[in-house]
């Protein structure tokens, strides 16, 4: 083989090099800018779900009249009283998804004085209201209405988040069918009535819907 002919397999075979270790390293910046995105994904789903639970914790403190305690990655403390309180969640939740931490603080429920007679209302609301079913022609209870799993006693506010984080067989958590209550789990108004268990009801609403915060209410046996 001639000089020429060498130096002409040779500008090939680098080129051949170079296009293969182009193609190696592009492919290898394409996984790793993959990767990148991933683990960023990976935390802003991991933050925001426990930005989540924080509102869903900060609602259920407000129904049941408790304070909610939240301590920080740094163990620094708050009670999170107001929405306001609620950006020091939002600045855990920014500083785990920049990467400034890898772990989330935590929450602590702290009792008030009427913490368990308000849970004491759900309980009694959840197994005496009836609403009244139009395709079957009958009341049925909260549960059958918004085809949720039978109601158990919850006998505290810790069981109390854990019931409305539970999900229905269709998927869709306690606390979502429960934000409002109406006819055949379309939020459609009914007749709704309190049934004392013993022949004897009255009348809540002729035709109506009921909130997730009226049944934290005692109220509801009187009307």
């Amino acid at each position: 083989m001639s000089s020429e002919a060498k130096r002409k397999l040779k500008n090939i075979i680098c080129i051949y090099v170079f296009f293969i270790l182009s193609g190696i390293l592009i492919l290898g910046v394409q996984k790793l800018k993959a990767y990148i995105e991933q683990v960023r994904f990976d935390r802003e789903q991991k933050a925001y779900n426990f930005s989540s639970e924080g509102l869903l914790r900060y609602r259920l403190s407000k129904f049941v009249y408790t304070k909610l305690e939240f301590t920080n990655h740094k163990g620094e403390a708050f009670i999170i009283e107001d929405e306001n309180d609620m950006k020091r969640i939002d600045a855990e939740e920014e500083e785990y998804i920049a990467g400034k931490t890898d772990k989330f603080g935590s929450y602590r429920f702290i009792e008030g004085e009427y913490t368990q007679e308000r849970i004491k209302n759900f309980n009694d609301n959840m197994k005496h209201i009836r609403l009244w079913d139009y395709s079957e022609k009958k009341y049925v209870t909260i549960t059958e209405n918004e085809k949720m799993e039978e109601f158990i006693e919850v006998k505290n506010i810790d069981e109390l988040y854990e019931y409305m984080i539970t999900e229905a067989p269709d998927g869709i958590s306690n606390i979502g069918k429960l934000d409002i209550i109406g006819y055949d789990g379309t939020n459609q108004p009914t007749k709704i009535i309190y049934d004392y268990g013993n022949g004897e009801s009255h009348i809540i609403t002729e035709s109506g819907t009921l909130s997730l915060g009226i049944l934290f209410e005692n109220y509801l046996k009187d009307i």
